[in-house]
């Protein structure tokens, strides 16, 4: 089963990943495909503008100014333009850098004619230049071309969308990696706690009977019984341990029986208490569900450890009550007490492992029990209503069909 179970994860794990890399390269591939419907476009109002210039030339009724039409002409443009003679040499440029288009090729260093020449190869590499013809036979020179800047900054968005996007991930995954061994680690202490917490009543149950029993051996029969007892609530503790994290097995069990089990159990303890608490069953007709007995018990144990935990007063109490919906399908399960209650704002957090509102406690009995209802009987566990110092009422939804 547990094979099953990582199987399957694992398959999820990859298929999530493999959707993933389809989505990013689909988006990649989107995005160039527009940026090239861009150049496209880019490169046709390029040469649109330059057959414009290269007809103001050509026209022998017009008496035009070159540098002229190159100014109103082409540099209007907002893209990278360098206008070169016949043998390559560059005569005029537009939009290549702030400092090369404010200097003039007289006082030109060395360094500025490599960057000119160097942008000259980066252009004519990426398109190929428009020569400037007159009567069509004879070449004045020619245009090299870029793109708009726009055009640039498309090209590279999608890798640094998805580079951002893999820091965030990545950040997020170390950051929930840290949360989720803290909160691992913090289970793990709250487990061994709540063990020795289960263990302790037992065996100080045990201890006390034994030395009872070497003060006066005429409680022999009545020690003997309890020290049954006490021995049997620790296969119980031992058991519901065990079944963590396993599959549970489940059988036929008597709603009712096992309730009042649970209740007669804390009828027992109540009078150690320092306040008066008066624990009440209202059971409907019984039914007979598939459970399994002890973590079933476990959980009501919570629920009825919790409500005496909240009762400050020195008079409470507490009801067990048992409804059954029919039409449903359905057996509901109440635990109701009068204490401080829950407020708004813990209402989100109660189940959640590690919260409590007690100084002691490790927040592990809620979600342990919702667990147990939820992941292993197929049913819910929730707080159906607080209202401090009236009623807080806890709710079990069993969805298995009954056996009446």
């Amino acid at each position: 089963m547990k094979n099953f179970l990582y199987t399957n994860k694992a398959n999820v794990k990859g298929l999530l990943f493999l959707t993933g890399i389809l989505l990013v390269i689909s988006g990649i591939w989107y995005s160039q495909q527009l940026v090239k419907i861009l150049e496209q476009q880019s490169t046709e109002y390029v040469r649109f503008r330059i057959k414009v210039f290269e007809a103001n030339i050509n026209n022998p009724n017009l008496d035009t100014n070159i540098d002229f039409l190159f100014n109103d002409v082409i540099r209007g443009a907002d893209y990278p333009i360098i206008y070169t003679d016949t043998e390559g040499h560059p005569q005029s440029w537009v939009n290549i850098s702030p400092e090369l288009d404010n200097k003039s090729p007289d006082n030109f260093s060395r360094k500025d004619s490599l960057r000119l020449y160097s942008f000259l190869r980066k252009m004519a590499a990426e398109n190929e230049p428009i020569p400037i013809k007159y009567q069509k036979k004879v070449a004045l020179g020619y245009y090299y071309y870029g793109f708009s800047p726009v055009i640039y900054k498309l090209r590279i968005f999608p890798y640094v969308a998805i580079g951002v996007a893999a820091l965030f991930i990545l950040i997020g995954y170390l950051g929930f990696s840290y949360i989720r061994r803290n909160e691992e680690q913090f289970i793990w202490v709250g487990m061994a706690k709540e063990t020795a917490h289960q263990l302790g009543t037992p065996l100080s149950s045990i201890a006390g009977w034994l030395e009872l029993l070497q003060m006066d051996s005429s409680v022999m029969d009545t020690a003997i019984y309890e020290i049954r007892n006490d021995l049997n609530r620790l296969n119980k503790i031992a058991n519901r341990f065990s079944k963590i994290g396993s599959v549970p097995e489940l059988k036929r069990t008597s709603v009712n029986r096992l309730i009042e089990n649970v209740v007669q159990y804390f009828q027992k303890r109540l009078p150690n208490m320092q306040k008066k608490i008066r624990l009440q069953i209202r059971l409907q007709e019984d039914v007979q569900l598939e459970l399994n007995e002890e973590l079933f018990e476990w959980v009501l144990e919570n629920l009825l450890k919790n409500s005496m935990d909240a009762i400050a007063a020195p008079d409470g109490h507490i009801i067990i009550s048992t409804s059954i919906q029919p039409e449903k399908n359905m057996l509901l399960i109440d635990v109701t007490d009068n204490g401080k209650g829950i407020s708004t704002q813990q209402k989100k957090n109660i189940f959640k492992p590690g919260f409590s509102t007690k100084k002691r406690g490790w927040g592990l009995g809620l979600s342990l029990a919702r667990r147990i209802v939820e992941q292993y009987h197929g049913g819910k566990l929730f707080l159906k209503e607080s209202k401090p110092g009236i009623r807080t009422t806890f709710r079990i939804v069993l969805k298995n069909k009954p056996y009446v």
